[in-house]
Order: structure tokens, then sequence, then C-alpha cells
């Protein structure tokens, strides 16, 4: 039986260094595995439906960066006042 071992340190620290990219690709295997078991299901599973969960999770990456800078940036400015 296939054993898979998970290091839960190295998941912790790669959370606390680097949170978008980690939230950018648990959301994107995971709405690639939901596309796949939908697909699977309803039998009519197609490569177009990939190419735009993709690009649905690279715009909400984009969005989480832009949004974390804004957000550093507003709170230097503030508690410079």
């Amino acid at each position: 039986m296939l054993s898979l071992h998970f290091n839960k340190e190295i998941f912790i620290n790669a959370l606390k260094a680097n949170k978008n990219m980690v939230t950018y690709l648990s959301t994107t295997s995971a709405l690639l595995m939901t596309l796949i078991i939908h697909g699977l299901i309803q039998g009519n599973l197609k490569p177009e439906f990939f190419i735009y969960a993709f690009i649905v999770s690279l715009a909400f990456y984009v969005w989480a960066v832009v949004d974390q800078k804004y957000r550093y940036k507003k709170q230097n400015t503030s508690t410079t006042e």
C-alpha cells in the first residue's frame, strides 16, 4: 500500500513564508481536481475548462498580491502621519 508522509513543519513554514503562493497553489489544485471529478461524472471534460480555471486562479493570485502591497503601503503611510 502506498504510504504518503506529510511533514507538518515544512507546510507550516511554507505558509508563514509565502501565504499568497501557498493559497494560490492550493486553490488551483483544488479547482482543477473539482473540474476533473465533475468532468468524469458529467462526461463533458474539455481542455478549455482547465485553461479558464488556471486564468481565474492566476487572477486571484494577482489580486492577493496587489491587495497585500496596497495594505502594506497604506499601513506605512498611516503610521508615519
